[in-house]
């Protein structure tokens, strides 16, 4: 029963808007759900591949020291099951090696010392031809870990190493060296066909019951070193959990903990609901693992623990992962873990990037303060620290809230009203820590707080939007990110939550005072500096073909925030020229405001945003073929999973492409008609607007599916999956034919710039006979 004096109706004005829809959070803050050590959940992880300036960066450093992480995972995903941990006796020193060590796939080290390990590759297990040993090496992870008094989770290798190897590695690191390792996952998503380890040496799959059988040889020499290691795995490559089932069937008390790793979100998700929504993916997964521990090791479902040891929005690293969209997710993402129980879990990962954006926590770059369109006024608080190597990503910031503004004991919580807001509640002994991330863009959200204990009048809320963290889509790197600031807040009618963002409100009971926590690092405070009236900034790329929108910002990050008596910030929009906006007026109270331009023709078009204008040249877009494979000789860029020859008979005096079939029915993973990769150098892909080739039939062509059809995808290192369009089989006729397929989706445009491949699939559900002949393919360039 909630008492009404004990309802409390908590006013943060950080800005409002009309018609939002109003929501309510009842808490039951003596009810506590599950509690832990929240840092457990903002773990990453490290590898062998970082580079050593990126890894000694004093400010990465410092960042991480004040994230104070309890776990971090080496050596490094898929380099686990194919890396040798100690080369002493084998590696010679260099790209040094004496291979007359390796014996019956076995290299015989020798365990006595230590020197820096190698990579093996293929069934021979060879040392690796193009890599041998990566950029750190083992006991500089280990190192690492030491250095921010955190925990190494360290994962061993169960895809081509042996169990003396793994017990080695336990003896060197906690018996000799004193790194006290306690947890060891053994191998690393070993059910996938990308990992070493995955294919026996005789030639069969790993299975489930097998990799249950190699667990336990390595947990019994594991723990025969060292009795107080917890040993567990599988690292199942998602969360449908791979060998799971089986290691908790067949592997009785060796296994300690059970771990898989999380990328919810699709590839090709369209819309940002889907993207959010993922987040509610991780409790039918826990509940199946539950479900399993209960089943078969009932007797020990208390101390069996869940590990999520890599997790991220999604596989692909595209802009995504590195936007403050992305920050906003994790946000949620730990408050789902924590939900469900999860031990421990380690972020993927701490440095990794890509051209678009990457998975990494950081962003190393050497910014140009200098850049054409910045005001000289922004400069003084464009990052943490002037002209820095080492900057945060929205991710980081994520678990930065978790780390620092929230609690170890998750309580009951309901919520009621908008569907846009994410919610979950901590407490400690002085009070309440409530969690708001809202996701809609453009709506703010008012909230009535009840609670059946009575809390204080006065609160501290942090922030983190757009005014905190923005990722500048053109550059493909920050454009800012600064660490949040508390503020001291009176207690009124209602908290309004701002758009897109992730809101924390430290709620003191009754009696105690609310305290501003103090930043743990000076040396990397960035100066606050806001500017009334606001200097504004338009983000717009300088030109757009005519047929494809374009997003636009207004960049305020000097605007104060929303605190008591300022209402939330709004600035207008004009246009002149062919093209149209999407609104009239954007709202940039948290540093940023995102709108669309459209254009209608041809021409300059110019926006005006308060006191900063910009223009857009929309241009008219001409196309032109360009044959890349004419097919008149073997290339290394052409690969087929049928017969694949080149033929002089399909067509007079040329030279073409026939892929024969022999009643074969196409299957996933082995239903590639052709592939081209990679795209030539000199190709400017970044003008690839689509793909066409020449195309028939033989006489005697055959389908026992009416509905096969031929599926033509570009592969990009953005997106790695991207359909642009299909061909019916029995539309295919005995007479050449040209067909151009082209991108429709302009979303899709940016993409082709880290176009690496185009693949045409066949898609039947029946036996194919015949053959189909290819000739001329090529780009269709915008």
């Amino acid at each position: 029963m909630f008492d009404s004096h004990k309802m409390i109706a908590v006013v943060v004005v950080f800005g409002f808007l009309l018609n939002s829809e109003s929501a309510e959070l009842t808490i039951d803050a003596s009810s506590i759900i599950h509690s832990t050590d929240r840092r457990n959940l903002t773990g990453s992880n490290i590898a062998l591949w970082n580079q050593p300036w990126e890894l000694s960066d004093p400010e990465l450093h410092a960042y991480v020291r004040e994230l104070a992480p309890s776990y971090v995972r080496i050596p490094g995903g898929s380099w686990a099951n194919h890396y040798i941990w100690n080369g002493n006796g084998v590696n010679l020193g260099g790209e040094k090696f004496d291979h007359s060590k390796l014996k019956d796939g076995v290299w015989d080290v020798d365990w006595s010392g230590y020197a820096p390990g190698f990579n093996i590759e293929g069934h021979d297990r060879k040392i690796a031809s193009d890599n041998y040993h990566g950029i750190w090496h083992v006991k500089q992870l280990h190192d690492f870990v030491e250095t921010f008094d955190a925990n190494g989770v360290v994962t061993v290798n169960l895809g081509s190493g042996t169990p003396e190897v793994a017990a080695e590695w336990v003896r060197w690191a906690n018996i000799k060296n004193d790194y006290k390792i306690k947890y060891w996952e053994l191998g690393n998503e070993l059910e996938g066909s990308w990992e070493l380890g995955h294919i026996l040496p005789d030639g069969t799959k790993i299975t489930g019951e097998i990799f249950a059988r190699r667990f336990n040889a390595f947990a019994k020499a594991m723990k025969a070193v060292d009795p107080t290691i917890k040993t567990g795995g599988p690292a199942s490559s998602n969360d449908r959990g791979a060998f799971i089932k089986e290691v908790l069937r067949d592997s009785g008390e060796l296994v300690d903990f059970v771990s898989f790793h999380s990328y919810p979100v699709k590839n090709r998700h369209k819309e940002e609901a889907e993207f959010f929504n993922a987040v509610r993916s991780l409790k039918p997964a826990m509940d199946r693992i539950h479900g399993w521990i209960e089943q078969y090791q009932p007797e020990r479902k208390g101390e069996i623990e869940i590990a999520i040891t890599e997790w991220n929005s999604q596989v692909v690293e595209n802009r995504t992962t590195a936007d403050l969209m992305n920050g906003l997710w994790c946000t949620m993402w730990i408050g789902e873990m924590f939900r469900n129980g999860v031990t421990f879990a380690n972020q993927w990962d701490m440095i990794t990037a890509t051209p678009t954006g990457g998975h990494g926590l950081f962003y190393f770059d050497q910014f140009d303060f200098e850049q054409p369109g910045v005001p000289q006024d922004m400069m003084d608080y464009q990052f943490d620290t002037f002209n820095p190597t080492c900057i945060p990503k929205g991710q980081y910031w994520a678990l930065w809230l978790w780390s620092h503004w929230m609690g170890d004991k998750l309580v009951q919580s309901s919520w009621s009203g908008s569907e846009d807001v994410y919610s979950a509640v901590t407490r400690d002994e002085k009070g309440l820590q409530v969690l708001f991330v809202n996701r809609s863009r453009d709506n703010a959200v008012p909230v009535t707080i009840q609670s059946n204990e009575a809390l204080s009048d006065r609160a501290a809320a942090i922030q983190l939007s757009h005014r905190e963290y923005f990722w500048n889509p053109n550059t493909h790197k920050p454009q800012w990110s600064r660490r949040p600031e508390p503020v001291e807040i009176t207690l009124g009618n209602e908290i309004t939550v701002p758009p897109f963002c992730a809101l924390v409100v430290q709620v003191p009971f009754n009696g105690n005072a609310v305290e501003i926590k103090q930043r743990k690092n000076e040396a990397i405070r960035a100066p606050r500096v806001f500017l009334d009236p606001p200097t504004y900034q338009l983000l717009l790329p300088e030109s757009t073909p005519e047929d494809v929108p374009v997003e636009a910002w207004v960049l305020a990050p000097g605007i104060a925030p929303c605190s008591a008596g300022r209402p939330a910030r709004f600035v207008d929009l004009k246009i002149e020229g062919p093209a149209e906006i999407s609104r009239s007026q954007v709202r940039i109270s948290e540093g940023a405001g995102r709108f669309y331009i459209t254009p209608t023709g041809t021409g300059t078009v110019t926006i005006t945003a308060g006191n900063a204008s910009a223009s857009l040249a929309c241009k008219a877009v001409q196309e032109r073929k360009i044959v890349l494979w004419p097919f008149e000789e073997a290339s290394d860029d052409i690969r087929s999973d049928f017969d694949f020859q080149l033929s002089d008979t399909a067509k007079p005096n040329q030279s073409t492409a026939a892929i024969r079939f022999s009643g074969i029915q196409p299957a996933g993973g082995s239903d590639t008609l052709i592939e081209f990769k990679p795209i030539p150098e000199h190709v400017e892909k970044e003008r690839t607007g689509g793909f066409s080739f020449e195309i028939k039939k033989s006489h005697d062509l055959v389908s026992a599916d009416p509905g096969a059809q031929l599926q033509v995808v570009l592969q990009s290192e953005s997106d790695h999956w991207i359909p642009i369009g299909s061909l019916a089989l029995n539309e295919v006729g005995t007479d050449w034919r040209s067909i151009e397929f082209r991108i429709n989706d302009h979303k899709n445009l940016p993409a082709m710039k880290w176009l690496y491949a185009i693949r045409v699939v066949l898609t039947s559900s029946g036996s194919v006979d015949g053959e189909i002949y290819l000739n001329d393919a090529g780009l269709i360039l915008r």
